[in-house]
Formats: structure tokens, C-alpha cells, sequence
């Protein structure tokens, strides 16, 4: 019976760690150049993309999910800066409010990154604001000098 107990601690001792270490996976093995990528298609994004003065807030959805320090990246931006999941959609032409204030937002959306090279990359993005505005676009995106550029913006589809 000893023997069985013994057993059943190391086993959920295990699971314990396993669950730890599974719960941070997702971030584990970001390059500090895939994050920065991702901040330059965004403000990109936000730059070229943004509909106008009613916009208040930008509700950003990474391809994949982020730590939440990554939003902190954009604390100088105007509009601010928030997860597409603090957003819904609402009335009748599913306009982009920021759930707590009700805010008109734009939804800002990495779809995919595809790497060409270690200094290259593609990605395909969404702004999306409501039933009838919004785009889907290619970025192709290279480092230069440091810095992440695009080098061309090509539209998919717009509504």
C-alpha cells in the first residue's frame, strides 16, 4: 500500500511539472526578432490602415497567442491598444466596440507569417472595422538595417 502511494505522488508530482512547463509553451521558443516583426506589421497596420477619427481603439489579434508584456509594446500608440478579445462586434453592420467602453474600434489581425529567409518574410493581414470596411492585404516585410520594413502591400479583398 506504501508502495502504491509512493507511485501516485510521483506520478501527480510529474503531471504537475508537465502541466507547468505545457502551460508556457506557447511563448517558449519566440525569437526576439519574430516579436519584433510582429510590432512593425502592426504599427504598419495602424498607420496605413486606420479608418479614421472615430476609431479609438485598435483590437490587435497576433497569428498566434502572446504574452500579455507584448501589448505593452504599443503603450504610446493613439488609439490605444488592446486584445481583439477585449472587442466585439455589434449592430447591425458588426462594427469593431471595445468591450468595456464601448468604443468604435478597428480590428487589426496577422493571419499568417510565412519566413522567406532569416531577413525576410510574408504575412497576410485583416483591418477590419465593420460589415462593409474592411481589407485583406500581403505584406512582404525585410530587416534592414535592424529595423523591419515592408517592401510591398498587395490587397487580397476588400468589403
Amino acid at each position: 500500500m506504501d508502495s502504491a502511494r509512493r507511485r501516485i505522488f510521483i506520478l501527480l508530482l510529474c503531471l504537475s511539472i508537465v502541466s507547468r512547463i505545457s502551460a508556457h509553451a506557447p511563448f517558449s521558443d519566440e525569437s526576439p526578432e519574430k516579436s519584433n516583426l510582429r510590432e512593425a506589421i502592426f504599427r504598419y497596420m495602424f498607420e496605413h490602415y486606420n479608418y479614421g477619427p472615430y476609431v479609438k481603439v485598435f483590437c490587435i489579434q497576433p497569428e498566434q497567442p502572446q504574452p500579455e508584456k507584448f501589448l505593452l509594446r504599443f503603450a504610446d500608440s493613439k488609439p490605444r491598444v488592446v486584445w481583439a478579445s477585449d472587442c466585439e462586434l455589434t449592430g447591425p453592420m458588426n462594427a469593431v466596440k471595445q468591450k468595456k467602453t464601448a468604443e468604435s474600434g478597428m480590428r487589426m489581425s496577422i493571419l499568417t507569417i510565412h519566413w522567406i529567409s532569416e531577413r525576410e518574410a510574408e504575412t497576410k493581414i485583416e483591418a477590419f472595422s465593420d460589415g462593409i470596411a474592411s481589407n485583406q492585404n500581403t505584406l512582404r516585410i525585410v530587416l534592414k538595417e535592424g529595423h523591419w520594413i515592408v517592401k510591398s502591400d498587395k490587397l487580397d479583398g476588400v468589403s
